[in-house]
Formats: C-alpha cells, structure tokens, sequence
C-alpha cells in the first residue's frame, strides 16, 4: 500500500528560468567581489567571475562521485582558485559575509513552481500521503532553498526536507533515499519517488526498493525512463501512483 510519496525539487517542483539562473551568477559575482574588495584583498571581478566558473567544473567531478558539500565549502573552493584561502579564516565574520553573498541572491531570482504542484500535493497530502522532498543541491544550500518552497507555498505540503549538501550524498546515492524514508517511517515498497531523472531519481528510487514515476517533460533532464511510469505533467500523477497500487 502506498504511504509516501517522495519528489525532486528542480524540474519537478520547481523551474528555473535562464533569466533567474543569469541573474543569480551575477549577484553571486557581484557580492562576492565586493566583500573581498572591503577586505583589502585584491582580486578583479573578472577574477572572481573566472573562479565561480572554475568552481563549477569542480563541482560537477565531485558530484559526479554523489559526493556534496555545503555552501561554505563551495565557497572555500572559490577562495582556492584565487589562492586566498589562507588570507581567509574558514570561521568569522568574512566568512558569514561571503557565504551570505553566495546564498541570498536565489532569493531575488526566485524560481517558478511547475504548473499543478501545489494541487497535487495538496490532494495527495488530503488523502493522508505522507510528502517529502529529496533534493540534489546545486550551487543553492538547502538552508536557502527552505526558504524558495516557503515563498512559493511548497514547503507546508511536505514533512521531511532532504536536501545533498546536508546529507554529503547525491542521488542516486541510496543513502539519500533511505534517510528520507527513515525519516518519514516507511519502508521502501510503501514510497514512491516523482522526478525528472532517468538516472538520479527513477534508477536512484528503483534501487532502494521504491516505485519511481519519471516525470518526463521539455525542461527537464531525460526523455526517456526505461520502462518506469511516466507522467508529462504533475496534474497526472495521481492517477497513475493509484492506479498502480490498486
């Protein structure tokens, strides 16, 4: 029987837009330029603008292990690449000021919410499905996307809040999913997972032992789902997850 229903944030519940995703490179660049500036430390924007990039290609081999790490250590690896990380204490005031720098500007570029999320997980959470969020963080800390599912309306339809860089695995790593399933008090057989994936979410939730639906749609990362459910909107989800477990 079905008690759970665990769902991807970015492409699943949420869209970013190319404006929103510019917007929060540039204010990223921006803010952080200006605390080192503030510092006395001399770095040229285009430096720093260079290290962001640099951090990215850094990121995407570390997560290419399901391995993460929170904001400060992304920035950490920021001030590496423009080798002032032992000008920088890793704890105090110039570190909160970066760290700020690099998390807020989500929140001036906010995200979309896909079209009928709020509806499906309110009739699901209606029905007494338990709802939770497991998410890869990207250059966004779950501490500050906490804050995005708040402001778009998300957050009060789920119980358990899972995000990579607090856990220090990615899916399809199980002990994502498995913490969340703990967390929520149920088994695998009993959840099912939603998400764009064919690779993180569908094989990732197929894995631990749980239902993947694959929800496949232009934005999101993967066309095809090998042989899972598969929805191309959020509004068809229900009939599918009961439909399968009736």
């Amino acid at each position: 029987m079905l008690k759970a229903v665990t769902f991807d944030l970015w492409q699943t519940l949420i869209l970013d837009t190319p404006e929103g995703l510019r917007q929060a490179r540039a204010e990223r660049v921006r803010g952080m330029h200006g605390v080192l500036a503030a510092q006395g430390l001399r770095a040229q924007r285009g430096a720093v603008e260079a290290a962001y990039d640099a951090v990215g290609a850094k990121l995407e081999a570390l997560w290419a292990s399901q391995q993460d790490v929170g904001s400060r250590g992304q920035v950490r690896m920021l001030l590496g690449v423009l080798g002032l990380e032992v000008q920088i204490p890793q704890e105090g005031p110039v570190m909160d000021a970066l760290d700020e720098a690099y998390c807020l500007p989500i929140l001036s570029a906010l995200p979309i919410t896909n079209a009928g999320a709020r509806e499906v997980l309110g009739m699901l959470r209606d029905r007494g499905i338990r709802l939770a969020l497991i998410c890869n963080t990207g250059r966004t800390p779950g501490k500050m996307l906490r804050l995005v599912l708040d402001r778009l309306g998300i957050a009060p339809f789920l119980s358990v809040f899972t995000f990579s860089d607090e856990v220090g695995w990615r899916k399809p790593h199980p002990e994502i999913f498995s913490r969340t399933l703990t967390a929520l008090g149920v088994m695998p057989g009993e959840a099912a997972h939603v998400g764009d994936d064919a690779t993180t979410d569908v094989a990732g939730a197929r894995g631990i032992g749980m239902r993947a639906v694959h929800l496949c749609h232009p934005t999101g990362v993967s066309r095809q789902s090998d042989g899972a459910f598969t929805i191309g909107q959020l509004a068809d989800l229900p009939l599918v997850l009961f439909a399968a477990d009736s």
